[in-house]
């Protein structure tokens, strides 16, 4: 077998043999840690190579903020000036460029909407690939019907007859609104609720989306349930703190959807507290984000990379009494950003929160921890063997979902479905791969992969199973299109 580390072909020991030199010293403390694992010089030298994901740190950065609090017969929104304020704030540290506005009526959000977008357009293909960041955050009311999102202005009463007609689609009117041909990452912070005003008796069409490319889509509440604010101006709504918190104590190494996977945790804590007070029972609010990017972005301002170039200096004690430096730590987070099986990537998570308890990684490390604890949970649910990770296949883009598929990421984990059902990303076509990862999209939470399993049983005659993963779906918030009678089910 061969392999090459350096643009030429040898033997796999001796290709990595230099490699192993230059970024691992195996009688080191982490060396030692790592060997314990039961890891070999060869295994530790693979994957301590380049990142399979690719690291944007970008320079260009823009955000919309709309904050509606006027809205009649007493549903005004008391935080949501203050939230906008906040929020700009804590962007402007991290040197976006904002515009924000409070209160827009339904002309107004289309026409702010337009100017943004062109803005965002006309900066065409001139910038690196990863240099722009664009944020969009509105806070109002919001509501679903038929499956769709929808924002309403202020000065629209969100359960009367005409905010069908007056409110913003949210794919159609906000997330088309950036337009995806600029290479960067777009986020969207919808801190609204999304209920149906005009659900009777029960019935509902709340559905789960996808994002475009490009994008990260965080919801404040999951698909069915209000987002909930305090009633005073003073105070933000517990969506938005928790973003505005976490943002403020990030460091710059954290990638922004581990972020905001930390803000949806602290959120939900929040909203408990509050429940806990109110001797309240129900679920607490748990936000919910989409995601389709490619590749790991980070939030960073000239302050945060010159800390975090003085951090590069730096030696490290561990528990153990071993002096390891900072290349030798990133050395120990590279083989964990490389590694294809969750059950090993929990054991090497552990071992570093074990040995650098106080590092910079610490945020990404609990993330990716809980991330791949519940992918093996979710494994062994879909009870399919850890071989299916293992696969040495596929394009850069299925590398990189596979990357964030082990780490939790139901998004990714469907993508690698669509791409084995298509026959797309570098992979055969494969009815039996599709139907494991539809099953392991599905267990980490995905109700349109759900769904799309159920079809599968359906056609093949396993009325059992149909049905499960049928009203799985539903549960996840995923509600199918109506089934025609000559479909024969």
């Amino acid at each position: 077998m061969t392999r090459s580390c350096s643009g030429r072909e040898l033997p796999e020991f001796e290709a990595c043999r230099s490699e192993t030199r230059r970024r691992l010293v195996l009688g080191s403390g982490a060396g030692l840690a790592l060997s314990s694992l039961g890891f070999s010089p060869e295994l530790l030298a693979q994957a301590i190579g380049d990142p399979i994901q690719d690291v944007y740190v970008p320079r260009a950065k823009y955000a919309l903020l709309i904050g509606n609090r006027d809205y009649p017969n007493r549903k005004d929104i008391a935080p949501a000036h203050k939230n906008v304020r906040d929020l700009k704030e804590v962007l402007q540290y991290y040197e976006f460029k904002v515009n924000d506005y409070l209160d827009l009526d339904s002309t107004a959000m289309m026409r702010t909407l337009a100017e943004f977008s062109a803005q965002m357009s006309a900066l065409g293909e001139t910038r690196l690939p990863g240099g722009v960041a664009v944020v969009f955050y509105f806070c109002g009311h919001g509501f679903q019907s038929s499956g769709n999102n929808y924002l309403v202005p202020a000065g629209v009463d969100p359960s009367s007859e005409k905010a069908l007609n007056q409110s913003l689609r949210l794919h159609e009117d906000i997330l088309a609104a950036f337009p995806q041909s600029y290479p960067g990452i777009s986020i969207a912070l919808i801190d609204a609720c999304r209920t149906d005003p005009s659900i009777r008796r029960g019935v509902d069409d709340f559905n789960q989306i996808k994002a475009p490319e490009g994008m990260l889509v965080f919801f404040a509440t999951r698909a069915g349930r209000p987002a909930l604010a305090p009633i005073s101006p003073d105070r933000n709504t517990f969506f938005a703190g928790a973003v505005v918190d976490v943002l403020r104590d990030a460091n710059g190494v954290t990638p922004i959807d581990d972020l905001f996977r930390i803000a949806a945790v602290e959120c939900q804590s929040r909203v408990q507290s509050e429940f806990d007070k109110a001797g309240l029972k129900i679920p607490p609010q748990f936000p919910e984000s989409t995601t389709n990017l490619r590749g790991r972005f980070l939030i960073r301002n000239r302050i945060l990379e010159l800390r975090r170039s003085e951090r590069k200096q730096q030696q490290f004690l561990t528990p153990d009494g071993v002096v390891i430096d900072a290349a030798k730590l990133e050395d120990r987070l590279r083989i964990i950003l490389n590694t294809l099986r969750p059950s090993r990537l929990i054991r090497l998570c552990e071992a570093f929160d074990r040995d650098f308890p106080g590092s910079e990684f610490n945020q990404q490390i609990k993330v990716t921890l809980a991330g791949a604890r519940q992918a093996l949970e979710s494994q062994r649910s879909a009870g399919l063997s850890s071989d299916l990770f293992a696969d040495t296949v596929g394009d850069k883009d299925y590398r990189d979902d596979l990357i964030k598929a082990l780490r939790g990421d139901k998004d990714s984990a469907h993508r690698i479905a669509v791409a084995y059902r298509e026959g797309t990303s570098g992979v055969t076509a494969s009815p039996r791969r599709t139907e494991q990862w539809l099953r392991f999209a599905a267990e980490l939470g995905n109700g349109i992969a759900s769904w799309e399993l159920s079809e599968i049983y359906n056609q093949a005659g396993q009325v059992g199973d149909a049905a499960r993963f049928e009203n799985k779906a539903l549960e996840l918030g995923y509600r199918p299109p109506p089934r025609l009678a000559t479909r024969g089910y």
